[in-house]
Protein backbone atom coordinates (compact mmCIF):
# COMPACT_ATOMS: atom_id res chain seq x y z
CA UNK A 1 0.00 0.00 0.00
CA UNK A 2 1.52 3.38 -0.87
CA UNK A 3 2.55 6.07 1.89
CA UNK A 4 1.43 8.97 -0.40
CA UNK A 5 -1.55 10.77 0.67
CA UNK A 6 -3.06 14.48 0.21
CA UNK A 7 -0.71 17.32 -0.67
CA UNK A 8 1.38 17.83 2.57
CA UNK A 9 2.34 21.65 4.22
CA UNK A 10 5.48 21.16 2.86
CA UNK A 11 4.46 20.99 -0.18
CA UNK A 12 1.49 23.66 0.32
CA UNK A 13 4.55 26.15 1.28
CA UNK A 14 6.86 25.47 -1.67
CA UNK A 15 3.85 26.08 -3.95
CA UNK A 16 3.13 29.28 -1.87
CA UNK A 17 6.62 30.78 -2.46
CA UNK A 18 5.67 30.16 -6.07
CA UNK A 19 2.89 32.15 -6.00
CA UNK A 20 0.22 29.70 -5.67
CA UNK A 21 -2.43 31.45 -3.56
CA UNK A 22 -4.73 28.45 -3.67
CA UNK A 23 -1.92 26.23 -2.02
CA UNK A 24 -1.92 28.95 0.96
CA UNK A 25 -5.66 29.00 0.87
CA UNK A 26 -5.35 25.10 1.83
CA UNK A 27 -2.64 25.70 4.83
CA UNK A 28 -5.53 28.41 5.93
CA UNK A 29 -8.21 26.32 5.81
CA UNK A 30 -6.30 23.44 7.66
CA UNK A 31 -4.91 25.82 10.27
CA UNK A 32 -7.24 28.52 10.70
CA UNK A 33 -9.60 26.81 13.41
CA UNK A 34 -6.31 26.27 15.63
CA UNK A 35 -5.73 29.49 15.24
CA UNK A 36 -9.04 30.83 16.44
CA UNK A 37 -9.18 28.84 19.12
CA UNK A 38 -5.60 30.14 20.67
CA UNK A 39 -6.73 33.68 19.91
CA UNK A 40 -9.98 33.64 21.71
CA UNK A 41 -8.19 32.36 24.85
CA UNK A 42 -5.96 35.91 24.32
CA UNK A 43 -8.34 38.00 23.85
CA UNK A 44 -12.08 38.39 24.91
CA UNK A 45 -13.66 39.95 21.71
CA UNK A 46 -14.07 37.51 19.13
CA UNK A 47 -13.71 40.17 16.26
CA UNK A 48 -10.28 41.55 17.67
CA UNK A 49 -9.69 37.97 17.65
CA UNK A 50 -10.94 37.16 14.19
CA UNK A 51 -8.58 40.03 13.40
CA UNK A 52 -5.90 39.04 14.62
CA UNK A 53 -6.12 35.62 12.92
CA UNK A 54 -6.36 37.24 9.75
CA UNK A 55 -3.53 39.59 10.11
CA UNK A 56 -1.58 36.80 10.96
CA UNK A 57 -2.34 34.25 8.06
CA UNK A 58 -1.38 37.60 6.05
CA UNK A 59 1.66 38.38 7.79
CA UNK A 60 3.13 34.66 7.42
CA UNK A 61 1.83 34.77 3.57
CA UNK A 62 4.16 37.74 3.11
CA UNK A 63 6.89 35.79 4.81
CA UNK A 64 6.70 32.84 2.47
CA UNK A 65 6.79 34.63 0.05
CA UNK A 66 10.40 36.15 0.72
CA UNK A 67 11.61 32.85 1.59
CA UNK A 68 11.32 32.57 4.95
CA UNK A 69 9.11 31.12 7.53
CA UNK A 70 8.68 27.61 8.20
CA UNK A 71 9.39 24.32 5.52
CA UNK A 72 7.49 22.07 7.48
CA UNK A 73 6.06 22.72 10.40
CA UNK A 74 3.40 25.46 9.66
CA UNK A 75 1.09 24.87 12.74
CA UNK A 76 3.88 25.89 15.52
CA UNK A 77 5.27 29.04 13.45
CA UNK A 78 1.53 30.39 13.13
CA UNK A 79 0.56 29.81 16.89
CA UNK A 80 3.85 31.45 17.99
CA UNK A 81 2.79 34.54 14.90
CA UNK A 82 -0.94 34.77 16.25
CA UNK A 83 0.79 35.79 19.78
CA UNK A 84 3.22 37.91 18.57
CA UNK A 85 0.17 40.01 16.38
CA UNK A 86 -2.52 40.01 19.63
CA UNK A 87 0.68 41.98 21.36
CA UNK A 88 1.44 43.95 18.80
CA UNK A 89 -1.84 44.88 18.28
CA UNK A 90 -2.35 45.86 21.72
CA UNK A 91 0.42 48.32 21.23
CA UNK A 92 -0.94 49.91 18.91
CA UNK A 93 0.37 48.49 16.10
CA UNK A 94 -2.08 47.20 13.76
CA UNK A 95 -0.78 46.85 10.26
CA UNK A 96 0.53 43.76 8.82
CA UNK A 97 3.62 43.14 7.50
CA UNK A 98 7.44 41.57 7.31
CA UNK A 99 8.72 42.40 10.42
CA UNK A 100 6.18 42.02 12.49
CA UNK A 101 6.33 37.89 13.19
CA UNK A 102 8.69 36.08 15.57
CA UNK A 103 11.64 33.97 14.28
CA UNK A 104 11.34 29.91 14.40
CA UNK A 105 9.49 29.11 17.62
CA UNK A 106 12.94 27.96 19.03
CA UNK A 107 14.33 31.40 19.29
CA UNK A 108 11.01 32.50 21.04
CA UNK A 109 12.56 32.03 24.75
CA UNK A 110 15.15 30.48 26.64
CA UNK A 111 14.85 26.58 26.11
CA UNK A 112 16.33 25.81 29.33
CA UNK A 113 14.11 22.44 29.62
CA UNK A 114 16.52 19.84 27.79
CA UNK A 115 13.59 18.30 25.88
CA UNK A 116 12.74 21.41 24.16
CA UNK A 117 16.37 22.30 23.31
CA UNK A 118 16.31 18.71 22.00
CA UNK A 119 12.80 19.21 19.98
CA UNK A 120 14.06 22.25 18.05
CA UNK A 121 17.34 20.61 17.33
CA UNK A 122 15.60 17.92 14.99
CA UNK A 123 14.66 17.71 11.49
CA UNK A 124 11.34 20.06 10.82
CA UNK A 125 9.64 16.72 9.39
CA UNK A 126 9.99 15.06 12.94
CA UNK A 127 9.17 18.47 14.91
CA UNK A 128 5.97 18.66 12.94
CA UNK A 129 5.02 14.97 13.54
CA UNK A 130 5.82 14.85 17.22
CA UNK A 131 4.16 18.64 17.86
CA UNK A 132 0.70 17.23 16.70
CA UNK A 133 0.67 14.10 17.85
CA UNK A 134 2.71 14.85 20.92
CA UNK A 135 1.98 18.29 22.16
CA UNK A 136 -1.64 18.26 20.48
CA UNK A 137 -2.30 15.07 20.77
CA UNK A 138 -3.41 14.28 17.44
CA UNK A 139 -3.56 11.13 15.96
CA UNK A 140 -2.47 9.84 12.75
CA UNK A 141 -5.60 10.25 10.45
CA UNK A 142 -5.73 13.79 11.75
CA UNK A 143 -2.49 14.73 10.88
CA UNK A 144 -1.45 11.91 7.68
CA UNK A 145 -2.75 14.92 5.27
CA UNK A 146 -0.67 17.49 7.01
CA UNK A 147 2.56 15.48 6.62
CA UNK A 148 0.92 14.24 2.99
CA UNK A 149 1.13 10.63 4.12
CA UNK A 150 -1.35 7.97 4.80
CA UNK A 151 -2.68 7.29 8.15
CA UNK A 152 -0.29 4.22 8.27
CA UNK A 153 2.82 6.12 6.77
CA UNK A 154 1.88 9.05 9.31
CA UNK A 155 1.65 6.62 12.62
CA UNK A 156 5.23 5.27 11.15
CA UNK A 157 6.74 8.44 10.75
CA UNK A 158 5.40 9.41 14.50
CA UNK A 159 7.49 6.13 15.76
CA UNK A 160 10.51 7.21 14.19
CA UNK A 161 10.12 10.66 15.18
CA UNK A 162 9.79 9.34 19.01
CA UNK A 163 12.73 7.33 18.79
CA UNK A 164 14.75 10.36 17.28
CA UNK A 165 14.04 12.65 19.87
CA UNK A 166 14.65 9.77 22.59
CA UNK A 167 18.23 9.05 21.13
CA UNK A 168 18.67 12.95 20.54
CA UNK A 169 17.82 13.59 24.68
CA UNK A 170 20.05 10.63 25.86
CA UNK A 171 22.75 12.21 24.01
CA UNK A 172 21.94 15.58 25.49
CA UNK A 173 22.04 13.38 28.89
CA UNK A 174 25.23 12.42 28.07
CA UNK A 175 27.00 15.40 27.67
CA UNK A 176 26.24 16.90 31.46
CA UNK A 177 28.44 15.87 34.24
CA UNK A 178 27.12 12.62 35.65
CA UNK A 179 27.47 10.53 38.83
CA UNK A 180 28.58 6.96 38.78
CA UNK A 181 26.27 4.87 37.38
CA UNK A 182 24.06 7.25 35.10
CA UNK A 183 25.93 6.44 31.56
CA UNK A 184 25.12 2.91 31.14
CA UNK A 185 21.90 3.73 32.74
CA UNK A 186 21.34 6.13 30.43
CA UNK A 187 22.37 4.38 27.31
CA UNK A 188 19.87 1.24 27.94
CA UNK A 189 16.68 3.63 28.52
CA UNK A 190 15.64 3.73 25.00
CA UNK A 191 16.11 -0.23 24.77
CA UNK A 192 14.29 -0.43 27.94
CA UNK A 193 11.09 1.58 26.38
CA UNK A 194 11.30 -1.05 23.53
CA UNK A 195 10.98 -4.05 25.33
CA UNK A 196 15.15 -4.65 23.96
CA UNK A 197 16.47 -5.61 27.49
CA UNK A 198 17.04 -9.02 28.96
CA UNK A 199 15.40 -9.29 33.00
CA UNK A 200 18.75 -8.84 34.32
CA UNK A 201 19.76 -5.59 32.77
CA UNK A 202 16.11 -4.30 33.35
CA UNK A 203 16.65 -4.85 36.93
CA UNK A 204 20.05 -3.34 37.14
CA UNK A 205 18.59 -0.13 35.28
CA UNK A 206 15.45 0.25 37.68
CA UNK A 207 17.64 -0.49 40.78
CA UNK A 208 19.47 2.53 39.68
CA UNK A 209 16.61 4.50 39.29
CA UNK A 210 15.18 3.99 42.23
CA UNK A 211 18.18 5.14 43.87
CA UNK A 212 18.77 7.96 41.08
CA UNK A 213 16.17 10.99 41.01
CA UNK A 214 17.69 12.41 37.91
CA UNK A 215 17.71 9.45 36.00
CA UNK A 216 14.31 8.44 36.99
CA UNK A 217 12.60 12.21 36.26
CA UNK A 218 15.21 11.17 32.91
CA UNK A 219 13.04 8.13 32.05
CA UNK A 220 9.53 9.81 32.57
CA UNK A 221 10.11 11.92 30.00
CA UNK A 222 11.44 9.30 28.04
CA UNK A 223 8.65 7.29 28.31
CA UNK A 224 5.48 9.76 28.05
CA UNK A 225 6.97 11.97 25.13
CA UNK A 226 3.76 13.52 24.71
CA UNK A 227 3.59 14.81 28.25
CA UNK A 228 7.06 16.25 28.24
CA UNK A 229 6.80 17.83 24.70
CA UNK A 230 3.36 19.30 26.11
CA UNK A 231 4.93 20.93 29.71
CA UNK A 232 8.44 21.98 27.91
CA UNK A 233 7.60 23.00 24.59
CA UNK A 234 3.52 23.49 24.30
CA UNK A 235 3.68 27.46 26.40
CA UNK A 236 7.15 28.65 23.89
CA UNK A 237 4.94 27.82 21.00
CA UNK A 238 1.34 28.96 22.82
CA UNK A 239 2.38 30.49 25.54
CA UNK A 240 0.60 30.56 29.04
CA UNK A 241 -2.40 29.97 27.61
CA UNK A 242 -1.63 26.60 25.69
CA UNK A 243 -3.48 23.94 28.14
CA UNK A 244 -6.26 25.96 27.66
CA UNK A 245 -5.88 25.76 24.02
CA UNK A 246 -5.47 22.60 24.14
CA UNK A 247 -9.01 21.77 25.71
CA UNK A 248 -10.34 23.89 22.98
CA UNK A 249 -8.83 21.76 20.21
CA UNK A 250 -10.18 18.51 22.13
CA UNK A 251 -13.77 20.16 21.76
CA UNK A 252 -13.42 20.85 18.43
CA UNK A 253 -12.48 17.07 17.77
CA UNK A 254 -15.47 16.22 19.35
CA UNK A 255 -17.59 18.26 17.28
CA UNK A 256 -16.19 17.49 14.09
CA UNK A 257 -16.87 13.76 15.28
CA UNK A 258 -20.39 14.66 16.39
CA UNK A 259 -21.19 16.34 12.76
CA UNK A 260 -19.73 12.98 11.00
CA UNK A 261 -22.02 10.35 12.94
CA UNK A 262 -25.17 12.59 12.38
CA UNK A 263 -23.87 13.14 8.74
CA UNK A 264 -24.18 9.33 8.26
CA UNK A 265 -27.55 8.62 10.66
CA UNK A 266 -29.88 10.86 8.55
CA UNK A 267 -30.97 14.28 7.05
CA UNK A 268 -32.12 16.27 10.22
CA UNK A 269 -28.15 17.05 10.30
CA UNK A 270 -29.02 19.88 7.38
CA UNK A 271 -29.69 22.55 8.93
CA UNK A 272 -25.94 22.21 11.25
CA UNK A 273 -24.35 22.04 7.47
CA UNK A 274 -25.94 25.31 6.97
CA UNK A 275 -24.79 26.94 9.76
CA UNK A 276 -21.54 25.17 9.03
CA UNK A 277 -21.54 26.44 5.54
CA UNK A 278 -21.94 29.90 6.90
CA UNK A 279 -19.05 29.94 8.64
CA UNK A 280 -16.72 28.29 6.22
CA UNK A 281 -18.14 31.06 3.76
CA UNK A 282 -16.88 33.86 6.22
CA UNK A 283 -13.35 32.71 6.79
CA UNK A 284 -13.18 32.36 2.99
CA UNK A 285 -14.26 36.16 2.67
CA UNK A 286 -11.60 36.87 5.84
CA UNK A 287 -8.75 34.77 3.74
CA UNK A 288 -9.78 36.44 0.29
CA UNK A 289 -8.78 39.78 2.39
CA UNK A 290 -5.66 38.82 3.78
CA UNK A 291 -4.68 37.55 -0.02
CA UNK A 292 -6.20 41.26 -0.88
CA UNK A 293 -3.73 42.96 1.40
CA UNK A 294 -0.40 40.70 0.81
CA UNK A 295 -0.86 41.23 -2.93
CA UNK A 296 -1.26 45.26 -2.77
CA UNK A 297 1.73 45.67 -4.02
CA UNK A 298 3.50 47.19 -0.65
CA UNK A 299 6.76 48.41 -1.04
CA UNK A 300 9.54 46.26 -0.17
CA UNK A 301 10.42 46.70 3.16
CA UNK A 302 13.40 44.16 5.60
CA UNK A 303 12.82 40.63 5.05
CA UNK A 304 11.87 40.65 8.85
CA UNK A 305 12.43 42.17 12.47
CA UNK A 306 13.41 39.02 13.67
CA UNK A 307 15.81 38.42 16.55
CA UNK A 308 18.85 37.17 14.91
CA UNK A 309 19.54 33.53 15.38
CA UNK A 310 21.42 32.19 18.36
CA UNK A 311 21.82 29.31 20.63
CA UNK A 312 20.93 29.52 24.30
CA UNK A 313 23.72 29.05 26.57
CA UNK A 314 23.06 26.08 28.75
CA UNK A 315 23.13 26.82 32.62
CA UNK A 316 26.08 26.37 34.01
CA UNK A 317 26.71 22.70 35.61
CA UNK A 318 26.43 22.58 39.79
CA UNK A 319 25.08 18.94 40.36
CA UNK A 320 26.62 15.47 38.82
CA UNK A 321 23.23 13.47 38.67
CA UNK A 322 22.19 12.87 35.20
CA UNK A 323 18.58 15.00 35.17
CA UNK A 324 19.63 17.28 38.22
CA UNK A 325 17.88 20.95 37.23
CA UNK A 326 21.22 22.26 37.83
CA UNK A 327 23.29 20.07 35.89
CA UNK A 328 25.03 21.07 32.27
CA UNK A 329 22.39 20.30 29.34
CA UNK A 330 23.88 22.03 26.59
CA UNK A 331 21.72 21.55 23.61
CA UNK A 332 22.02 21.46 19.83
CA UNK A 333 21.74 18.70 17.03
CA UNK A 334 22.37 14.84 17.02
CA UNK A 335 25.67 14.30 16.66
CA UNK A 336 27.77 13.52 13.94
CA UNK A 337 27.84 9.75 15.17
CA UNK A 338 24.23 10.18 15.35
CA UNK A 339 22.50 6.50 14.54
CA UNK A 340 18.98 8.21 14.03
CA UNK A 341 16.85 6.65 11.27
CA UNK A 342 16.37 9.36 8.34
CA UNK A 343 13.43 11.55 8.66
Amino acid sequence: MSAVGPQGDADLLAATRGGNAAAYGTLYERHATAARILARRLVRDPVEAETAVAETFTALLLLVRDGGGPREAFRPWLLAALRRTIRDRGRGERRPGRGTLPADPALAGPERAPMARVFFSLPERWRLVLWHTGAERAGPAEIAPLLGLTPDGAAALARTAREGLRQAYIRTRLAGDLRIGCRPTLRKMAAHLRGDLDRRAVAALEEHMDGCAGCHAAFLELADVGRALRRAVGPLVAGPAFPAYLTGLERARGVRGRLRRWRVSGSWWRPLAAVAATVALTATVTLAAALTVASAGEPPGPRSGFPPPGTPSPPSPAGRCAGDPSARTPGGSPGAGSVLPRP
